[in-house]
């Protein structure tokens, strides 16, 4: 068994019996509102306060507005940036690259070009930082541009070596296309080593479940969790009812 690394979420870790395996790139894949950023920043912020260096990679939203929004929940990375523990990259510019796109005045596929983009801001940001924590949020947006799976199974792959270059563990998000237990499996869920799903159940609870976790002895029970003033609160020894 590897070295494990704390998730920052005390009912989290004792679900993954101590933590994300090391160096490994894992995927928190949900339905909008289930709080996947929010968990991913308190794995950020919480190894950062341990002596972690950290990168977030924003797709969704710029830099002030994931700064307020975290620090409402008492999260305060503008501090951690001030003494050099933490960086966030906004790639948000990236997803909003046209179908058609130029460079100078060769045309070129605007969605290969935010792929090319995005993994060059990514690389960028491990060289200067050496982070052992990355987060990618989220990988919807890009990925969802390549509707044909065989189209879409490179980028991911693509996206999964220029982070894994780095040895840091890292948490990539995304969108669950569909739910109930016939769903469909997507490729991301295939091509990462491991899976935590955050699902709303129709009574109003909330459910997170490590669907897999290569190299990892883990509880695979689905167990509920609420989202408070400071985060995820995961109840690890609840059961879902």
């Amino acid at each position: 068994m590897g070295s494990k690394v704390s998730s920052g979420i005390g009912g989290l870790d004792s679900m993954l019996k101590g933590g994300f395996p090391e160096g490994r790139a894992i995927l928190v894949l949900g339905e909008p509102g289930t709080g996947k950023t929010i968990l991913c920043a308190q794995y950020l912020y919480q190894g950062v306060k341990g002596g972690d260096r950290a990168v977030f990679v924003g797709m969704n939203e710029p830099k002030d507005r994931f700064l307020s929004e975290m620090l409402d929940l008492g999260m305060d990375f503008a501090q951690l940036e001030k003494t050099g523990g933490f960086s966030y990259v906004d790639a948000t510019e990236v997803r909003r690259i046209p179908e058609q796109a130029r460079v100078g005045r060769i045309p070129v596929g605007g969605r290969e070009l935010g792929v090319v983009n995005l993994i060059d801001m990514i690389q960028e940001s491990i060289e200067k930082v050496k982070p052992k924590r990355i987060v990618l949020d989220s990988i919807s947006d890009l990925i969802f541009r390549f509707p044909l799976i065989e189209d879409r199974r490179p980028v991911i792959l693509d996206l999964v070596e220029a982070i894994q270059s780095s040895g840091a563990t890292t948490l990539m998000t995304s969108e669950l296309l569909s739910t109930g237990d016939e769903r469909s499996l997507q490729p991301e869920e295939y091509l990462s080593e491991g899976v935590l799903l955050l699902r709303t159940l129709r009574k109003g609870g909330r459910t997170v479940q490590v669907l897999k976790m290569r190299g990892s002895d883990v509880d695979t029970s689905p167990r509920p969790y609420s989202i408070k003033g400071n985060g995820l609160e995961i109840y690890a020894t609840e059961e879902v009812y």
